[in-house]
């Protein structure tokens, strides 16, 4: 069903009368949100992602071989970072369960220069492409009747495309999934601490790790 059909805003107005956003409870702006799990793209992005993940250890046990080397470091349950083994520790080590570290080596690739064609006849032999279509189908039919869609205002709807979350604290503001609230609506003790990690960053700007950032937890 296309959205600019006359089927489809007719179906959208029946869907919306009567609800309020479903984050935020205004009854402004209202439109139909579906989550992008569920979503025909998305579907059929991660059957492929699984697919490629799949064909890339097949890959590897056909084609490639590997081999092992000592790098002369090794870690013990008393000390389980991987260390030199010329280290002398303060205290003695327990050396029960002793792990010596060994990096991997490719030394041989008899597909070398084939992978995506390989890959391509892969995926044909084993039927995912046929898989592929037949969900997306499906994922389209889910999708077309709203059976996992919800309401959502502009405004919620716009930080949801942006991977936000409304903070159930204020319920005014939006934050990333992996925090509990928004920066503003955090004990002060927190505050101090993420505004502490947020300088050590700066101070080391090699460091791609992501720190609770001030500015994306603002309004939309």
């Amino acid at each position: 069903m296309k959205r600019n059909s006359k089927e489809w805003k007719e179906k959208r107005a029946e869907f919306i009368e009567g609800k309020a956003c479903a984050w935020c409870g205004s009854s402004d702006c209202l439109c139909i949100h579906t989550p992008g799990t569920f979503s025909p793209a998305e579907i059929r992005s991660g059957i492929y992602s699984l697919a490629y993940a799949r064909f890339k250890e097949v890959y590897r046990q056909k084609y490639q071989k590997f081999e092992y080397f000592l790098t002369g470091k090794h870690r013990h349950k008393s000390h389980p970072a991987w260390h030199k083994a010329s280290t002398i520790h303060k205290i003695e080590p327990d050396h029960t369960d002793l792990e010596e570290q060994r990096i991997e080596e490719l030394v041989e690739d008899a597909g070398e220069g084939n992978f995506k064609r390989l890959y391509h006849e892969w995926l044909e032999e084993n039927g995912i492409e046929e898989l592929i279509e037949e969900e997306t189908r499906k994922a389209e039919e889910e999708y077309s009747s709203l059976e996992h869609a919800i309401v959502l205002c502009k405004r919620c709807h716009f930080a949801s495309l942006k991977g936000m979350e409304l903070c159930p604290v204020c319920r005014k503001k939006y934050k990333p999934p992996r925090y509990e609230t928004c920066f503003d609506c955090l004990p002060d003790i927190k505050k101090k601490e993420v505004l502490e990690r947020q300088k050590e960053k700066e101070n080391f700007p090699g460091n791609s790790e992501q720190s609770f950032d001030k500015s994306v937890t603002e309004e939309p």
